[in-house]
């Protein structure tokens, strides 16, 4: 059984090493592998993807970057609608197709089209509905601007979402929002709920000491992520400090927040994930206070190492978080995040089985093994094979 991945739009697997999220993001592949699947990873990068030959193991890798590279960018996305001509030959000895992201999927249809394979379509985060819940946030500065992109991104997904054999969503609410907004049938057999999965063997509790009143962040600094009311909330919290795991362009302003404010803001820098499990075991307290999310991996990480973890209830939280059972919610606003922190920190039998039960759910649901299983049986469904 053959595999091709074809990657976010203008995204490499230098970028994902980048990042510190190669290993991550490989790791179901690598599964695969060992199940006899060939897989072959088309990417938006240059030769630099050639380099990683010895962490990708067994995986082929075709960059892209050279073939489309333009100085116009609307050159370059044109030139991208060639690739399935470009790599005819490799494409047409595979068996499924499959994309990272909805940005770049108009590679998908014309390969599926010419040379009628099967196709899943993938998403982590539902691309649209991402949009929509970002100027929700943001607010539509350029109402034309708004509605130009929107229907763009409409486009790309409708015309993805039919073409494919099967769509892969990682939240429940993005296949509710999906069958709405393209009008699908409610007990449409296309739709597969695969949460992101967590190496479930190394995201794990260890018994480390722990540090008292310092609180874990990880991500982005972007203003999705909600970080200038969480530094607010420790406003008047004594001796509790902040440590962000991450980057973004709005770090500066951040620890001129912090300081302003008398709030100790410990920027870490980005870790390769394989070093975050023991790095989250020092901690007691993992928090997500975004205002929207997909399926966010981070916050199934520290659950799967046994953190009580607050987030915001929202979007793409609140239906991983059970309040007070795997986790504890609160709004996105400063004293609400206030009031969950203390909670939580003054609370240890809370703290304790809510660490216990979101471990449990991570094993339930979004352990690497268990998503293997789903993916292979998938693959072999698709091709009729048993």
């Amino acid at each position: 059984m053959k595999l091709l991945l074809i990657f976010t739009y203008n995204r490499s697997v230098d970028k994902l090493h980048n990042s510190g999220k190669l290993i991550r993001e490989i790791a179901l592949y690598e599964k695969l592998l060992e199940k006899g699947i060939s897989v072959s990873f088309l990417t938006f990068g240059d030769k630099k993807d050639l380099n990683y030959a010895k962490k990708l193991k067994k995986i082929d890798v075709i960059p892209a970057k050279e073939f489309i590279s333009s100085r116009n960018s609307r050159f370059t996305m044109i030139k991208s609608l060639f690739i399935p001509i470009k790599y005819r030959k490799i494409i047409r000895n595979v068996e499924i197709i499959k994309t990272n992201q909805l940005n770049g999927s108009w590679v998908t249809w014309l390969a599926k089209i010419l040379y009628r394979k099967k196709l899943i379509v993938r998403s982590g985060f539902e691309w649209l509905k991402f949009y929509i819940l970002e100027n929700q946030v943001k607010g539509k500065r350029n109402f034309k601007k708004y509605w130009i992109r929107f229907f763009w991104r409409y486009f790309i997904e409708l015309i993805s979402y039919k073409l494919a054999d099967k769509i892969i969503l990682t939240n429940p609410m993005d296949i509710e929002f999906v069958k709405k907004m393209f009008r699908f049938k409610k007990k449409s057999k296309k739709f597969e709920l695969f949460y992101n999965y967590i190496d479930v063997d190394e995201f794990k509790p260890i018994n480390i000491e722990k540090k008292d009143k310092n609180i874990i962040y990880i991500g982005r600094f972007h203003q999705q992520k909600n970080l200038f009311n969480l530094i607010l909330a420790l406003k008047d919290l004594e001796d509790f400090e902040l440590d962000f795991i991450g980057k973004g362009k709005y770090k500066n302003s951040l620890l001129e927040k912090a300081e302003k404010i008398h709030v100790k803001l410990n920027l870490l820098g980005i870790f390769p994930n394989n070093e975050i499990p023991e790095i989250l075991n020092q901690y007691q307290i993992f928090i997500l206070p975004s205002y929207y999310e997909g399926n966010p991996k981070v916050l199934l990480e520290a659950m799967s190492c046994g953190l009580a973890c607050i987030g915001t209830n929202v979007y793409g939280i609140k239906n991983i978080i059970k309040h007070k059972e795997n986790g504890y919610l609160c709004e996105t606003n400063a004293n609400s995040i206030n009031n969950a922190i203390k909670k939580l920190y003054d609370d240890k039998e809370l703290r304790n089985n809510i660490g216990t039960h979101a471990r449990k759910f991570v094993l339930r649901n979004c352990s690497l093994k268990s998503i293997v299983e789903k993916e292979f049986a998938l693959y072999n469904s698709l091709l009729k094979k048993k």
